[in-house]
């Protein structure tokens, strides 16, 4: 695959993450993404209150978003990796995609007008990629780490 094959990829990888309706419904905005690092950010709102008494950020969103976060970067990872594949074996290879594990540990409350997921790729393996990500809120305070292993096939 040329470079611009690759560029295109992650471009397409960049415009299915905006089309998926979770995502949408969640706010999500891809903000950078790279072979190794991804940033994505979205915005509290009404919806995504897990906590009514104190208007914090829901758990499971915490937790779908930083796997979301590890699953771009494995994806990403993933194109740049396998430059000799074809277009359509790299799409099939990207479409399977599947999370493994996940582990996350809850520092603090939700608590935020903005929010921001980055996920680092730790190793990337034939089939087994593993991830390490993060969510802090706008202020930089630390919410939620976590960890993630991921399937290609």
């Amino acid at each position: 695959m040329s470079l611009h094959s690759q560029s295109e990829m992650v471009n397409q990888l960049s415009s299915t993450f905006t089309a998926i309706p979770f995502n949408r419904m969640l706010g999500l905005k891809l903000d950078h993404i790279d072979d190794t690092h991804v940033t994505m950010s979205f915005d509290m709102k009404q919806e995504l209150v897990g906590n009514f008494l104190q208007g914090i950020l829901h758990g499971g969103v915490i937790s779908s978003v930083l796997d979301m976060a590890g699953g771009m970067v494995v994806m990403s990872a993933a194109i740049y990796k396998n430059l000799e594949k074809s277009i359509e074996e790299l799409v099939e290879t990207i479409g399977k995609t599947s999370t493994v594990d996940l582990q996350i540990s809850y520092l603090r409350p939700g608590r935020g007008e903005l929010f921001i997921a980055k996920a680092w790729l730790l190793k990337s393996g034939k089939k087994i990629s593993f991830v390490r990500m993060e969510l802090s809120n706008q202020d930089e305070t630390l919410i939620a780490t976590g960890s993630g292993t991921y399937l290609l096939r």
